[in-house]
Formats: C-alpha cells, structure tokens, sequence
C-alpha cells in the first residue's frame, strides 16, 4: 500500500558531496535535514518548473566501527552513503529508487538566485514522496527471547498476573542510552518492549537519558527524540524520563544546544514554568517513592554532577514522606566519579549520597538503590548501605574502554538476540528484592536491598579508614584547573580534599599574591618576575593557560584566597617563596593576615628557606611550621625537631633513606609529601603511612584510599 510522506525542507542547506554530511550556510541551496527511508519502486516527483532537485543515496549497510569502538556517526546517521551526488546530479524529472534505502533530497532555483524560507516551504508543497508502507515484523529469534523474558518475569512475581498486588510487587520497564540513530536498532527495540509489555503489563517504563547522541541540529534532534517517546507513550502506561548530557544536545559543543527548559518541556513533555528537570513519582498502594534526578549542566565548568538546589529539592522530598517508606533513585549518571570513566567529579555527588546515607539509617526510610546509566556497562557497587546500579547501554554498543573498574560489558551483534539490550525490573518490596531480567544481551540480575545494616556497618568502617591519611591539593585541583587560582582551590573544595598547598611572593608594591614562580611566564600571557609588577599590573594578565572553560583568570591575592576558603574546614599549608628573592617582611605580612582573618589555627607554614621558618617561630611562637627539602639531610627528623618544626615536607624519593620513617614517628614530626599523582607513588605513599599526601589530583588518591572498601558484582 503506497502513503504519501511530508518531506521537511530547509533553506540555505546542502548535501556535501563528498560524505553526505549537511553544509549550512549555502545561500543558494536547499536540502531535508533528515534522512528519509524509501522502498525499492518508491518515488519522488517535484511539482514545479522554478527548481531542480537532487538526491543523495545512503544504502542500510552500516559501519560496524560505531557498535565497537567509543565514536559516534556524523549527524546520528548509522548508514553508509553511496557518493552519488555531483553537480550535475540535479533534474526536474521524478525519480524513481531501485531498492530500499535512505535518502536526503536537494534543491536549487532554476535561476540561480539565492533561496530563501518561503522558498523551502514552496518547496515542501511541491515535492511528492509516494513509497510502500512497510510493517516491522519481529524476527523468530527474537520472538523467542520474547517469550522467555515474559515467563522470567511471572517466575519472579511467583503468582498469577490475575492475583498480582501492587503493594508488594511492581514491575519497570527500564531502558537507558538509546542514542537513536538513523538506520539504528530502535525500532526493533521499541516492538520487544511492546511485545513484552502486552505478555506481562508494567506498571510503568523508566528511560535513564541519552535519547539521542545530541549532535544534530535541534530541530532534528527534537524529532528524533520525539520518535522514541512516542514509541514509549503509544504503550498507555506512565513514561519516566531522567535527562542525560547528551540530551542537552551539546555533545561535540553542538552550538544548536537546548536550555534547561527545552529539555523539561521535550523529554518531560512539561511546559510549567515552575518545574524542575527534577521530580518524584509516588507509588502509594506500595509505599514508595521514586525521585528522578538530573545530573549534568553544560553550563557548568564541571559538568557532570548535581547543584545545591536540586540537593536541597532531595532532602525535602524525602521529608515530606510523613511516615517514611521506601525511595528509589533514578538518574543518568552515577554519583561518583570512581563509578564513570568520563569524569573525575561528579559535582556534589558525595553530598548526595551523604543525604541518601543519612536517610536510609533512620528506620522509618529504606533507600532500595541509586540506578543509572551513562557508562554503557552494567555494574553493581555495595560501597554504600543501598546498592549502586549501572544499567548498560540499548544502543547496539560494545567496547571495553573507556569503563570504570568492576564493570561488565556484554557482547553485542547485529542480527542477533544480544542486537536488544534492556531490563525489566521487578520489585518485591516485602522481601526488599529487585529481579532485573534482561532483555537480549548481558544476564539477570537479582539485587539484594536487605542487608542494610551490615551495609552500614561497612559505610562506617570505611570512612574511618579514608580519614588517616590526609590530602591536600597542590596549588588547588591543579590538575583540572589553573593551578594557584580561586577557580583551584574552589575545586579542591568540591574534590572533598583535606586540605590545600598553596604559593604566596611579593608584588613591587608589597602586595602577598598567590603563585608558584617567581616569573609570570609558565602561568599567563606575560612575561617578566612577579617582584617587578604592581598588584594592579598583574591582575592584567590571564594566568589561564590550560583549561579554556574558566576563561580569563586573575592572578590572586593571598587576601582573596583565605576568604574563599575561610568558610570551609580545610587546611592551609602556605608556602613561602622566598628562597630566590628575600622578600623584606613578607613573615609579618603572613603572619598579620592570618590573625587578620581569624586562620592562623588552621595554617602550617613552609618553605625552602629554613632561615624565614626560623623568622616566623621567632615572630609567632605558637606558629606551625614545616621544613620543605629534596635532597637527604643526615638526621633531619631530630634536626626538625630541635627547631620546632610540626613537619617535614619532603619529596616522594626521600622516603627511602633508611629509618626517615621511623625516626619522624618517633620525634612525632609529621610527614607530607610532594607531589604524588601517579598510581604507582600513591600506592607507594600510602604503604608507609604517611601523615598527608599532597597532590594535583586529589580525587585520585581520595578513590585510592576508599578503593579497598568497594564491593563490585556485575
């Protein structure tokens, strides 16, 4: 049976010629954004003597490298173009297509003028695509897999459908990272569900974000995306949507990205003002209730992660369940950073699960798990007295990169039952159990929520643990932001560090700023020596070098450094650059500050310079001070001792001069060593029990500590 298909076309568009791809910006042409399929004896005709027309062939082969490896197609396009277009492609005659395949038709006025919009939408009127209307049958292998997931699901309920209580069981369809592509594996997806659903009857279906990979325009993305919930919806039970990055449509920096309310108004199919990417769903005959989380904001420098508002929305939806009852947390990203490759912090993330933690210990609340996806992996973390839970990717994808530690990747091909992948969840809230029978690819799990106690036990131990050893950012995150800024030293916040080292010299009109070299010229776009600029001078240059998402930086003051931090716990260890230039004062300038600003408790002085230690125990007795030294010294610990040194800040390489250990500990002079970042010296730092560790990458040697406490099961 031939249906007539509305073919969407925009102005100032072509094809290039080369790989199919879409130029913008073409004055003179005018091309479908989309790619439509078309069946062998389908037909185009065009309508008008003012334009000629082209069309671009993409055949259903597809480029297995993208079910492989971490890439993803050019304008979300899984097929393979047949390079058949050339300028003299184009024709005013139908044209009819010799087998099935996808299209992108072009156009162009007969004149030679530029088109325009109203051009596009004569354009729209005047092109006729007749082609056959082809039903999606299910393939035999599948119908099988269909069959055994819906018997697994009535096994795990262990009644009859027909006697099934909702308040001790629920079934979730969940799908997470479907990544829609043209020529993809949804359709396909979207039957199973169906055909599932119309065996068992779920109580509702779950999406974890990443609908689409987010980089086409966003007029495409919206209908692509609009495809796959339609597909949800035309189920007739209630569709949840968390929002993933790359919903946002900003994968690659797509400059056509969504705002917040774009993204709530089309995933949530929400146009309220007032909501929130955020929300809670109540399963009252069950007690239960489901928050659904948003975790990541482009607009953010760490973009990944969760804002202080949305912690607050959890603390008081979680309140207001007057008598308690059992939570469940969805989201397209996990919690912490150990848990996805692509991040080193998950923004507030630890935050969260300490609110989640504090919940769940009270008896009234029973916290069942934290399910995401974004990993394209499954996973289960016991770290924490509920469960963390990755769900793997839909999208046809399997590759062992690019994974965190402990995760499980099933293998995936084409044309097979492990093409599909998703779960369905079965929760037996008397038993505190969920049953997640898979769909395709990968294994059934069952989750264990009954273990609270012991879990807690477990959460306890381990930070107890992680509090023996200190850390300390060097010059601030200085691996992710520009070292010996407020932007740094922010971050060491946020990367829950113990404490921060930081620089402090003399400008030319004695102002104390913050930074490591005596000259400007490794840091900023300037050149010169600190000592020989005004503080005003100075603010002038961008000391942002590396991380183009902070943009311009200025050099601090020491001043504006300790009231970024003075609200915090964190300690300071100050360093006093003062070994090449003998900056005059610059110990009563420290000192005075910190008395200033009501620190002084919270500062451990050091320098290279023992002479200026000296000059602050001389001026400040009750002053901390430390000895900062590469080279081995002979008795060094009974040396620092004897001068009233809390500490000695060494290299990582004079931990192996004989006894050094021993003989601090027995002169309880403390060790903190510089600069440890790789794993191997962190591993190394941590076996002999030192008091700190100071690093670039304090999330890294914070995961180290804890790593030993985590339970994977995949």
């Amino acid at each position: 049976m031939k249906k007539r298909v509305m073919l969407k076309i925009k102005e100032q568009v072509r094809t290039a010629l080369q790989d199919g791809t879409l130029i913008y910006d073409s004055p003179k042409h005018m091309a479908t954004q989309h790619l439509y399929k078309a069946s062998k004896g389908s037909i185009l005709t065009l309508q008008s003597d003012d334009y000629v027309f082209a069309v671009a062939l993409f055949s259903l082969e597809r480029n297995l490298k993208y079910s492989t490896t971490y890439d993803y197609p050019p304008e979300s396009n899984w097929t393979t173009y047949q390079r058949n277009l050339t300028p003299d492609s184009y024709q005013s005659c139908s044209f009819e297509f010799e087998q099935s395949c996808y299209f992108r038709i072009c156009l162009k006025r007969v004149d030679g003028m530029d088109v325009s919009e109203v051009d596009a939408k004569i354009a729209e009127q005047q092109v006729v695509f007749e082609t056959e209307e082809v039903k999606k049958e299910i393939s035999s292998f599948f119908q099988e897999e269909i069959e055994r997931t819906i018997s697994e699901i009535q096994k795990a309920r262990g009644i009859e459908y027909s006697t099934f209580d909702k308040r001790d069981k629920l079934t979730f369809g969940l799908v997470a990272d479907t990544h829609y592509m043209v020529n993809g594996t949804w359709e396909d997806t979207a039957l199973h569900i169906n055909a599932v659903h119309k065996g068992v009857s779920f109580d509702e279906i779950i999406h974890l974000g990443d609908v689409t990979d987010g980089c086409t325009c966003a007029e495409v993305t919206k209908d692509y995306v609009n495809l796959v919930l339609d597909d949800l919806h035309s189920l007739e039970i209630p569709v949840r949507v968390v929002i993933g990055n790359h919903d946002s449509n900003y994968f690659k920096k797509n400059p056509d990205k969504f705002t917040i309310e774009e993204q709530i108004e089309l995933y949530l199919r929400q146009n309220d003002v007032s909501q929130k990417p955020y929300y809670y769903v109540d399963h009252k005959e069950a007690n239960l209730r489901c928050l659904f989380l948003t975790s990541f904001d482009d607009r953010e420098p760490i973009r990944y992660g969760f804002s202080k508002e949305e912690l607050q929305w959890v603390r008081i939806a979680l309140d207001s369940m007057v008598n308690g009852g059992k939570v469940m947390v969805f989201c397209h990203d996990a919690p912490l950073a150990k848990l996805d490759h692509w991040s080193f912090l998950i923004r507030n993330g630890s935050e969260l699960l300490s609110i989640l933690e504090e919940y769940n210990r009270k008896d009234e609340y029973h916290i069942l798990g934290y399910f995401y996806g974004h990993t394209h992996a499954d996973a289960v973390s016991y770290q924490y007295s509920f469960p963390l839970v990755s769900i793997a990717c839909a999208k046809c994808e399997s590759f062992l990169e690019k994974k965190p530690k402990g995760a499980s990747v099933p293998k995936r091909e084409l044309e097979t039952v492990s093409q599909d992948l998703w779960d369905t969840m079965v929760l037996n809230l008397k038993e505190n159990r969920l049953d997640l029978i898979r769909f395709g690819a990968g294994e059934n799990r069952v989750i264990d929520c009954s273990k609270r106690k012991k879990n807690q036990d477990k959460v306890s131990a381990t930070k107890k643990t992680a509090k023996k050893i200190k850390v300390w950012a060097h010059r601030g995150a200085s691996a992710h932001a520009p070292e010996n800024t407020i932007p740094a030293f922010r971050l060491a916040v946020e990367l829950l560090s113990d404490g921060v080292e930081l620089d402090v010299q003399l400008t030319k009109d004695h102002e104390m700023v913050v930074i490591h070299d005596e000259t400007i010229n490794r840091v900023s776009d300037g050149t010169g020596f600190v000592c020989d600029y005004t503080l005003e001078e100075l603010q002038k240059f961008n000391v942002n070098k590396h991380f183009p998402e902070y943009g311009i930086v200025q050099i601090p003051t020491l001043r504006e450094v300790y009231q970024c931090l003075k609200e915090t716990s964190l300690s300071i260890n100050l360093e006093l650059k003062n070994s090449i230039f003998f900056y005059p004062q610059l110990e009563e300038k420290v000192l005075a500050l910190a008395e200033e600003m009501e620190m002084a408790d919270r500062i451990l002085y050091s320098s290279f310079n023992h002479y200026s230690m000296m000059r602050i125990k001389q001026l400040q007795p009750t002053a901390n001070i430390a000895f900062l030294f590469t080279d081995g010294f002979l008795n060094i610990p009974d040396y620092a001792k004897e001068h009233g040194a809390a500490a000695l800040h060494p290299s990582i390489a004079n931990l192996q001069y004989p006894d050094f250990i021993e003989d601090c500990k027995k002169n309880g002079i403390k060790l903190h060593v510089w600069t440890v970042n790789e794993m191997a010296d962190i591993e190394h730092v941590v076996a002999k029990e030192v008091d700190a560790i100071i690093t670039n990458w304090p999330e890294r040697v914070r995961e180290y500590l804890e790593e030993f406490t985590v339970e994977w099961r995949t």
